[in-house]
């Protein structure tokens, strides 16, 4: 590389099995943030189909200084086949990782991916890329003394058998960049695969407009990784991306994919004000999936008024005791209040649940799915219990290999088996939830009437078959 020329980074989302083939909006801060300092390609690996030789061809062709993998759990074993390939197209070229599961587990990916691998970045990443991309051109980042590597947000790294380990950086101001590098991931080159599955209109594009959460919900790792904090975007600037993904990007409806987007009340309403004073005129919903504290009349018609058509709520069990041990701080009176109140104004009201809990039985599942019966949902989702790497039940499970199936799975997969389950038990179980829910002729219907494409409807078969078919 010329050292007066900026570096060449290659942003790459590891490939694997996914429902939602959406905007990877981490990689796109990423890009935007360090455009300054660096030369950026994208590659989007769930949306291309990309294996490892396909990359090997790309790194070879495009021979970048620096390629950066996004990595999720359910990808860690692609991901060391993607980072072996890349090694091998480019010896010389600095790999680093970041993501979920390298932020949960940074000094056992860095193992399994040793030698190729020479950083991971955890947390949020925008700094400590920024600052890897200005003193590449400098002096070669392997050349980078401990020391320096220490001052650097995030980072974990095995420098001459010195393990450098900081925790996951958090970024109090999440408003720099201003928004996410869109022209490097453009909406319109998606399928009608978008998170939730189901949309009204397309080009769907995902938005946030805070980053984290300060709950401490059993099953999630998104506190531990996030400093257990939430923090917010300035509510005129959600507006304005809003704004530039319709009028430049011909999106058509989006999505607010937040941790939780009625954390802040307050916020909601000045980010729903902020859309409506915009004249933007975008339909958009939360599938994501929203703590109910929050959601009042003022709240919900401020949403509706703002464009909002559709929430989803973490309902996740129809049993008190298993709503207990999540840690959740839910009543089963207060969510079925919360999902009529919601459906009483109108919005379209989608719940999630999860199955297989630690020390759920078939009569706690079976209460579940009488719980989504009986509420005015329009879809309900029946998710495995997957003990994630950095949520709280992971420390107390993650012992016992017998339970354990491993991380590479999705929560339409067994990924752990409770006591006096097996794994075709628990799978049929889910089987069941399903079934039950959608053979009330009301819930059918309203499944139905969301499919309003053949391509549309081609995605949500494939995923039906993969929910009901992957054990």
């Amino acid at each position: 590389m010329n050292m007066s020329q900026k570096p060449h980074l290659l942003l790459v989302k590891v490939p694997s099995y996914s429902d939602v083939i959406a905007p990877p909006l981490g990689l796109g801060y990423l890009a935007a943030a360090v455009r300054d300092s660096a030369r950026i390609s994208l590659l989007d690996g769930v949306r291309l189909g990309l294996t490892p030789e396909k990359l090997y061809s790309i790194a070879k062709s495009l021979t970048p200084d620096m390629v950066g993998f996004s990595v999720v759990s359910a990808a860690k074993d692609p991901a060391v086949q993607c980072i072996d390939a890349v090694r091998k197209a480019l010896p010389k070229a600095v790999i680093l990782a970041g993501g979920p599961h390298p932020t949960a587990m940074p000094t056992e990916f860095l193992e399994e991916n040793a030698p190729h691998l020479d950083f991971v970045l955890r947390g949020e990443a925008e700094e400590g890329l920024r600052i890897l991309c200005r003193e590449l051109p400098a002096q070669g980042v392997r050349d980078i003394s401990s020391d320096a590597l220490n001052k650097i947000p995030g980072m974990a790294a095995i420098c001459k058998d010195t393990l450098i380990c900081s925790p996951p950086a958090v970024r109090e101001d999440i408003n720099d960049p201003a928004m996410p590098a869109w022209d490097l991931m453009p909406p319109g080159q998606y399928p009608k695969a978008p998170h939730g599955a189901f949309f009204r209109r397309f080009p769907v594009a995902p938005a946030l407009t805070s980053r984290g959460c300060s709950y401490g919900c059993g099953f999630c790792s998104v506190p531990a990784l996030t400093g257990g904090k939430i923090r917010f975007r300035a509510p005129q600037l959600v507006a304005e991306e809003l704004l530039t993904l319709k009028t430049r990007f011909g999106v058509q409806e989006a999505q607010i994919i937040d941790d939780n987007f009625t954390a802040n009340k307050a916020h909601a309403l000045a980010v729903c004000k902020a859309i409506v004073n915009s004249g933007v005129n975008l339909p958009w919903t939360c599938p994501n999936g929203v703590r109910m504290e929050n959601l009042d009349e003022e709240l919900i018609q401020a949403m509706k008024g703002a464009g909002c058509y559709s929430v989803s709520l973490g309902l996740e069990s129809g049993s008190a005791k298993v709503l207990n041990r999540m840690k959740k701080g839910l009543s089963l009176d207060h969510a079925g209040e919360k999902v009529e109140l919601l459906a009483k104004a109108g919005l379209e009201v989608n719940g999630f649940f999860i199955l297989g809990y630690p020390e759920e039985t078939r009569q706690d599942m079976k209460a579940t799915l009488d719980f989504a019966k009986s509420l005015p949902l329009t879809r309900a989702n029946f998710s495995l219990f997957t003990p994630l790497p950095g949520c709280p039940e992971w420390e107390r499970l993650s012992a016992d290999p017998a339970a354990m199936e491993g991380l590479s799975t999705t929560f339409s997969q067994v990924g752990y088996v409770p006591k006096g389950f097996s794994r075709s038990s628990l799978k049929r179980q889910q089987r069941k939830a399903f079934i039950g829910f959608y053979l009330q002729r009301r819930n059918a219907k309203r499944l139905l009437a969301s499919l309003r494409s053949r391509e549309a409807l081609y995605y949500f078969a494939r995923r039906a078959w993969h929910w009901m078919g992957a054990s």
